[in-house]
């Protein structure tokens, strides 16, 4: 579902700003340096929750994750709306699956390993 939904807006929003003509080019340099940022913390964060089963650390990362993602819609906003409103799928998305790390965190934190295996 992740593919379906989010990969397409994301490839829109990225593909809406690179093509705004703009009198300034470096005003895109700082969106497109937070959405490839956020791309890494998105990296990151698979390969703490998922490969290492390190669910606090993975809150960490994850925390990191969204926020960097809002700004990066933010700042795709500044430039183009559209492609603002774009990664909105993606950020409700990240919104979910920090809630979900969150509450699997919650629930384990007590178990030896903090989390982490």
């Amino acid at each position: 579902m992740w593919l379906i939904v989010s990969k397409p807006t994301q490839y829109a929003a990225v593909w809406k700003l690179i093509t705004r003509t703009t009198s300034n080019p470096n005003t895109l340099s700082i969106p497109l340096l937070a959405y490839c940022t956020h791309l890494s913390l998105g990296d990151a964060w698979n390969k703490v929750f998922f490969g290492l089963e390190c669910t606090g650390r993975g809150l960490a990362v994850i925390t990191a994750f969204w926020s960097v993602l809002w700004s990066s819609a933010y700042l795709f906003y500044k430039v183009d709306p559209v492609a603002g409103y774009l990664l909105l799928p993606t950020c409700g998305w990240v919104s979910v699956a920090a809630s979900l790390n969150l509450s699997i965190y919650l629930l384990n934190k007590d178990d030896e390993g903090g989390g982490c295996s």
